[in-house]
């Protein structure tokens, strides 16, 4: 079973992080009132106070999650291209920089023009909580509470992200600026999204929104599960311990699991009329980049072209079809085409579920525990059971590998489990400092005086 999130709102992309926003705030505003676009000469002219009005909260929220979409595609990308996940094929060579590990240079082009999406999606995520607060206050109906729950559930979603990939931010509230989190506390992040998440499980526990619940449980279960991997990277990586034990992740993750199938999904959907997938317009459109050929095995005459999969199953042998299932959504249906700009992007999963209970049982030396929970993984591709052929700690390294690729979890899997890409150079930060994750870019240093242009 898979539930998608529609992703709604116009996709624009704005040379001002507020612009972005304030341009989705405006059109939400105009599709709530069912206005008609050719009766405003300015559509970002709307005036901001418009966008309180009680029937324009659905369409805040969607915009809420049209950023919230945008930023997560856009930011993923740089940070997986570091990864044994994605790769530089390209002429543009910013993005070979980050395919050899160095993470910290705030003036690469695709870092510095993905960070403010981040910056634009917190914020309307935000905005769209205190709106619907206020909403809430005065008409605590059903339908209010459950785009209350939504909103609450987007910005868990954009803190997690934020938490899980920046090396530290700012909380500017448009154009006032706020000073950095700061790298040792950017836990802290991590912490507000779980916040965030608690209120958006509370309140579609309230309304009885079963399908709105099991997400933001979800979501919450991957926070917590990130909260504690954070502990094993920082301030540099545990290699000598990096199981991570969450009782609160741990306790999400049975609860999703009581509630869906082993197939269940949320997914951030792309479409025509909607937005476009940023990531996949890189890999499928321009052709910069592509999967790591450790994945892919691909034409050498035209590098764009998948032609088989060719990271194997450690106990079959064979292609590993989860990842060959994963290729053949994002190509369109054919792992040999070029695809689309519009693939989802899965955020959290069954899977997902029973890999925080795997590593979990690991962590406190239950093998047999973990075992349970990695083969009713592999049981849904038809996988041989694992029983020892390998090192469980090694097996759970290669499901969460494949399980949750293009998840936007792997830098910090490889900081922990020491694994090194073949690509890091050695004087990239990946080497000489691990734990090392994307850092606030040029653009914010130099608006945001706190940061006086440097950081």
């Amino acid at each position: 079973m898979t539930t998608r999130a529609t992703v709604h709102g116009p996709g624009i992309r704005a040379r001002g992080r507020w612009a972005a926003a304030w341009a989705v705030l405006a059109a939400a505003q105009l599709l709530a009132a069912g206005c008609d676009l050719l009766d405003v000469e300015n559509p970002n002219q709307i005036a901001e106070e418009h966008i309180y009005n009680p029937s324009a909260a659905t369409a805040v929220v969607n915009g809420a999650l049209s950023l919230t979409a945008n930023a997560i595609a856009s930011n993923w990308q740089t940070y997986l291209m570091p990864t044994d996940e994605l790769t530089w094929i390209g002429s543009r060579d910013a993005w070979q920089q980050l395919d050899f590990g160095i993470l910290s240079d705030v003036y690469n082009e695709f870092t510095d023009a993905a960070f403010p999406s981040l910056g634009s999606a917190r914020w309307m995520a935000d905005k769209a909580t205190a709106i619907l607060d206020g909403h809430v206050a005065s008409n605590p109906s059903p339908a209010m509470k459950r785009d209350q729950a939504r909103a609450y559930l987007i910005a868990g979603m954009i803190y997690m992200v934020i938490g899980e990939i920046q090396e530290d931010f700012a909380f500017s509230d448009k154009t006032q600026p706020a000073p950095p989190v700061g790298p040792a506390n950017m836990y802290k992040v991590l912490d507000g999204a779980i916040e965030r998440l608690d209120k958006a499980v509370a309140v579609a526990r309230e309304v009885g929104d079963a399908e709105l619940e099991t997400r933001a449980l979800a979501l919450r279960a991957r926070a917590k599960h990130s909260r504690a991997i954070w502990d094993k990277i920082k301030p540099r990586p545990n290699t000598a311990q990096p199981l991570v034990s969450s009782p609160g992740a741990t306790q999400d993750a049975q609860a999703v699991l009581s509630r869906v199938s082993d197939t269940w999904t949320y997914k951030l959907t792309f479409s025509p009329t909607t937005i476009s997938n940023d990531m996949a317009a890189w890999i499928n459109s321009r052709a910069e980049n592509q999967f790591d050929f450790s994945i892919v095995e691909v034409d050498p005459r035209a590098p764009k072209i998948i032609t088989g999969v060719k990271i194997r199953d450690p106990i079959d042998g064979v292609p590993d079809p989860v990842i060959t299932a994963k290729l053949i959504e994002w190509k369109g249906g054919d792992l040999r085409a070029t695809g689309d700009v519009y693939p989802p992007l899965t955020v959290v999963s069954a899977r997902l579920m029973r890999l925080i209970l795997a590593e979990d049982a690991l962590a406190k030396g239950d093998v047999a525990g973990f075992t349970t929970q990695i083969n009713r993984i592999r049981s849904l591709d038809g996988l041989s059971p694992y029983a020892g052929q390998i090192p469980p700690r090694d097996m759970l390294i290669y499901e969460r590998r494949v399980n949750l690729f293009l998840m936007g979890l792997r830098l910090a899997d490889m900081y922990r489990f020491g694994i090194r890409d073949r690509l890091w150079q050695p004087n990239a930060d990946a080497v000489l400092k691990p734990g090392t994750l994307l850092p606030i870019t040029i653009i914010e240093r130099r608006a945001n005086p706190y940061l006086r242009g440097q950081g």
